[in-house]
């Protein structure tokens, strides 16, 4: 038997397009799957000069030749190089002396899907800055070591700490950590010829354990220029720590810590949102989880809605009517400008706690009126009311 292996890099001759009917074919053309490789098997036809040998590129949607044999003796390839559980389709075709080929035999087959994760069975703290890992051994027997990993906070990624050897060598012992401090772990297996399993389950353990999730966590939305926050009080709590976003499913990042059950944010703008989550934390350092902390939103208070404004002209004299469309005025500034003319103006300004006001005039001269709400906290619309008077 002579094997005849390659991948999908080789640049073999290419096939000829037109094939010849009456030439012989291949009868039994059979693959036989690994995860990373698949063996072809046939039937060899001596008197025939080789044969070409494709396979189907489904992402193309197209035939690409992988090889070229030119000893009509040889009856098995091996391509190699390929992705586990993945579906791949071949053709052959035998080739004369002029290199015309025969009509292709084809067949299909799928790579053996990667190894199964490992089982981790547990993963507990087990004496000040150890933890112990504990796991199943592969029922692969092809598996030859363990890839023990743990995850950097720091750096926001997986690290290899260690290689453990041979396949029932299944506990770890990760030394040198912090005190209260959460880590995570995952284990990969790994065969002999190199093809590594799915990663396990990532496992999450605290050399001390984690505060339970903050609850009762309100925010407000009426006050100005601030939210305050207040949630109810975890048991063995040294301080809470307040994260923020722009959004409820957004990343919340770390803003504040405060050993209070009531938080104050002094933000300084008006009708500005912000979401919320607080997280507890003990004397070990431990953390309870951000991921099942509930968000909150809280908003400071809007500036009051512009004034809508009738007008009532007498003569010399002008009566405003003010109405509030959200209820929060508790008096009105207005400003008036004067046209002297001759590009002359004069502007003053009049506040009062009425729902009118009314205004002695120059009938010769034209006045713009500027009415802004100003509420119980000395907010003031963001827009005025505009009304223009006279010529």
């Amino acid at each position: 038997m002579i094997i005849i292996t390659g991948c999908a890099n080789l640049s073999p001759n290419k096939q000829p397009l037109k094939s010849n009917p009456n030439l012989p074919t291949v009868k039994e053309f059979k693959a036989y799957p690994d995860r990373n490789a698949i063996a072809l098997f046939w039937s060899p036809i001596p008197s025939m000069s080789g044969y070409y040998i494709q396979r189907y590129d489904f992402k193309h949607k197209k035939w690409e030749a992988i090889t070229t044999i030119k000893n009509p003796y040889k009856s098995i390839y091996v391509d190699t190089k390929l992705k586990p559980a993945h579906i791949y389709k071949y053709k052959i075709a035998t080739f004369d002396k002029k290199g015309i080929p025969s009509l292709a035999k084809e067949v299909q087959t799928s790579t053996l899907p990667k190894l199964a994760p490992v089982i981790i069975l547990e993963a507990k703290p087990l004496v000040k800055g150890s933890v112990k890992l504990i796991f199943r051994p592969h029922p692969n027997e092809r598996v030859d070591e363990y890839i023990i990993q743990r995850y950097n906070d720091e750096k926001a990624r997986w690290e290899d700490l260690d290689t453990l050897k041979p396949r029932l060598n299944v506990e770890y012992i990760d030394s040198g950590l912090k005190d209260g401090k959460i880590y995570k772990y995952r284990i990969f297996a790994k065969s002999f010829d190199g093809i590594k399993s799915l990663p396990s389950k990532t496992f999450v353990v605290s050399t001390f354990p984690k505060p339970p999730v903050v609850m009762n966590v309100t925010a407000t939305t009426n006050l100005p220029k601030k939210i305050v926050l207040k949630f109810s009080p975890v048991n063995n709590a040294v301080y809470y720590k307040i994260y923020i976003s722009n959004s409820p499913d957004g990343y919340f990042k770390f803003y504040k810590k405060t050993s209070s059950t009531t938080f104050v944010d002094n933000i300084n703008k008006d009708g500005f949102i912000r979401y919320y989550k607080v997280t507890a934390v003990s004397k070990h350092n431990t953390e309870s989880l951000l991921s099942d902390s509930p968000a909150v939103m809280g908003e400071t208070l809007p500036k009051p809605a512009s004034p809508i404004v009738s007008t009532n002209k007498m003569g010399n004299q002008i009566e405003f009517i003010f109405t509030s469309p959200d209820n929060r005025a508790t008096k009105y500034l207005i400003i008036r400008k004067e046209n002297l003319g001759f590009f002359k103006s004069n502007e003053k300004k009049f506040i009062t706690n009425s729902n009118s006001f009314t205004d002695i005039i120059n009938p010769k001269h034209s006045y713009e009126y500027k009415i802004y709400e100003v509420d119980k906290y000395g907010l003031i619309s963001k827009k005025p009311a505009v009304v223009e008077v006279g010529e």
